[in-house]
């Protein structure tokens, strides 16, 4: 599935962005996140929710860089996304 942040995170080339969602809750998260980390391991299945990746859920996974832990956002909660030149605002319609 080739979303639009998906697109967005490909096109930062392995550098850092920073991006700002709607949680499930509603609050409002920012993230100076990565795609590729290596230092942490690949995100966990979630086998409580009948899942296999977050991926399967509709989610698109990313390092939080100042937590160093996964984190993950649907298009439909995306706010803003800003890496160098490449910067975007959108308008969530999901909570």
């Amino acid at each position: 599935m080739n979303t639009e942040l998906t697109t967005l995170i490909r096109e930062t080339k392995g550098k850092f962005f920073s991006i700002t969602f709607l949680r499930k809750d509603g609050t409002v998260r920012i993230v100076n996140g990565k795609d590729r980390y290596r230092r942490l391991l690949a995100p966990k299945s979630n086998p409580r929710a009948g899942i296999s990746t977050v991926k399967d859920a509709g989610y698109k996974s990313f390092v939080d860089r100042n937590r160093e832990r996964w984190s993950a956002a649907k298009d439909e909660n995306l706010i803003a996304f800003k890496c160098g030149p490449i910067e975007k605002t959108f308008t969530p319609v999901s909570v």
